[in-house]
Order: C-alpha cells, then structure tokens, then sequence
C-alpha cells in the first residue's frame, strides 16, 4: 500500500528529541489534504488552522516522525512571541544541533535589531551559506525556517531535469496511483525520474521503469535510482512506442510535456493521443495512470476521445507561474 513516510534522513537536528512547538508547515496548494490526513495520523499533532499553501500545527513529539511526511516543503517555528519561542529549552530550535547558524531575510526595518539581538543574547552565528535556521515573513507571521527539515535536506537531492516534477507533487501523484506490492510502474516521460524515485521509496512496486527519448535523462534517471538505492531501470524509449507488451504494467504515473518549458502546445496535440494510446495498450485491465499537465483542455479532450480511458479524479496544484493538474485515469468500464 502506497504511504507516505519513513525514508527522512535528519542532519543537523536531534530527531529523537521530544519538542515542543506551534510550527508552520508549508506545502503546494493543492496537497494540503494529504498533509492534514498524514497529521491525523500522529498523537503529537493539533492543526491550530488551515492555509492554502500549508497548516499551522501544535507540535508535541519526535520531530523524526514530522519529517518523515513526504506533503510539507518546509518547517518553521512561529515567532509570534520571540523569546519565548527562541529560548524555549523543549522548542524545535533548541533541537538543532550546536550554535545556530542563522540568515535574516529583509524583514522589516527591524531586520538588522533582530540580527544584533540573536547573536548578542542567544549566541546564533549570522551565517548566510550554511545555516540551520532562516528568518522569514510569512504574510504578516515571522518564522524561523527549521533547514534541516527542507524537503531536499530529508529526503535528499536529486539529479533535477529542466521541468522536473516538484517532490511534494510527486509524493501526491505517487498516492493517487495506489501502486500495490508487486506492480509493474512505468513512468513513459521520466525526466531525471523523480516519480520512478518516488515511487520507489513510497510503495514496494516489483518492477519500477523510467523511459525517456533522451538519453541523457534516461541515464539521470538510472543515477537517481541507484543513489537512493531504489531497485529500477531508466531506459531510452519514446513514449508514443513503448518496449513493452500489451497489458505487462499496473500503474502509470508521469508529467507529462507542459508546452512551455519542454515542446508546445501544437507538439501536445500530436503527442497527448499518441502516448494515451500507448498507455492504455500497456496498461492491464485494472490499471491506473496519474498524468501530471497544465495542458488540460487538450489533455481531457484527448481523453474522451481516447479508446478504453476515462477520468476518474483531478487534483489540481499551484506553482509560481503554473497551475497544474495531476489526473487519475482508468481503463473505462465494459458497455460504456
């Protein structure tokens, strides 16, 4: 059964420690959801309230067990009261490891006092490469981003291609596809195979394959894999004609070409058929594929006309710049 957790590596911070604390966690609009439903989860967690981009939590617990969620970017601790919260001795910042290693962004006029008053009265290090902690404002709320809890820090970086899929949205398009023990997933557009990796590490698939038409990001793929010690294959295929028999996959998931920073819209419509097509040809009869695109109206048109699929679910995320959708599609049902 797909998850979500488990896999976090803490630098930097005593995970083990129990803290204490009123934390921001911030996500992608559009996977709040399964960051609520995750935090449900955990006896530590009081969600204090909502946003569109993340959950204000009332912590008390393990921050390892925070970490290990795959649907929050960053964590940060809510300054609403800042000697309270800096000096706390449960508080997650006094779980960092040694002196604080801080950055200020421009905060207000303010900015260069609470510099001073941090490294004067708790000893912080003002340390702009590598810090630990970064001050921010978040609308109106001053916070101290928790960096060793960065998305990147806990699960690692990856080999990132031009238009790869953001890790938050992988890990809920990785949920949407409800890969099982031992299901063939394929990802026919991988990229630098952030989903193959995602996947990977979130299920037990028995056979996980990345394919793309560049060589050079079917070898990414293949590094990915083998640095998270993920058993997979990327391999240079084109996705419209896929080295694969009928019926050999359970689950799909891809991002597919936008048409902005990779192809166009006019490349879209000669290609969302053909890959459609190839997808139901390769998916068995109770197979699932999650297709990421901001190319909807094509996308779903090419859907309906589409022999044997149809739209489940859409999930839709914001993006600087974009507003994606992550689409469940289905084998269509026999007589309809």
């Amino acid at each position: 059964m797909t998850h979500s957790r488990g896999t976090a590596v803490l630098r930097g911070v005593d995970g083990d420690r129990t803290v204490t604390d009123r934390l921001l966690l911030r996500t992608v609009p559009g996977a709040v959801d399964y960051l609520y439903e995750d935090l449900r989860a955990l006896p530590g967690a009081e969600v204090v309230s909502r946003r569109p981009d993340g959950l204000v939590v009332d912590w008390s617990g393990p921050l390892r067990e925070l970490a290990d969620i795959r649907y929050f970017a960053t964590c940060a601790v809510m300054l609403d009261d800042l000697d309270a919260r800096v000096g706390a001795p449960d508080g997650a910042i006094a779980a960092l490891a040694g002196p604080v290693r801080f950055r200020i962004a421009p905060v207000g006029e303010q900015r260069w006092e609470l510099r001073d008053r941090l490294v004067e009265k708790y000893g912080w290090v003002n340390e702009t490469g590598d810090w630990t902690a970064n001050l921010d404002r978040v609308g109106e709320d001053l916070v101290a981003e928790l960096g060793p809890l960065f998305y990147p820090r806990r699960f690692g970086e990856l080999v990132r291609a031009p238009a790869s899929t953001n890790p938050v949205v992988a890990a809920v398009m990785v949920r949407l596809a409800k890969i099982e023990p031992g299901q063939v997933v394929l990802d026919p557009c991988c990229g630098a195979g952030t989903l193959v990796v995602t996947a990977g590490q979130m299920a037990d698939p028995g056979a996980l394959i990345g394919t793309d038409l560049r060589d050079r990001w079917a070898m990414a793929t293949q590094e990915n894999l083998a640095a998270r010690r993920v058993p997979g294959l990327g391999l240079m295929a084109d996705a419209t004609a896929m080295p694969l028999p009928d019926g050999s996959v359970d689950r799909v998931v891809a991002n597919l070409p936008f048409g902005k920073r990779i192809g166009s819209h006019a490349d879209n419509q000669r290609l969302y058929p053909l890959v459609l097509r190839e997808i139901r040809r390769v998916l068995r009869g109770k197979g699932r594929a999650v297709l990421l695109t901001e190319d909807k109206r094509l996308f779903e048109q090419s859907v309906q006309r589409a022999h044997g699929l149809r739209v489940v679910k859409e999930i839709e995320f914001t993006r600087p710049g974009a507003h994606p959708s992550a689409y469940v599609v289905a084998a269509r049902r026999s007589g309809r």
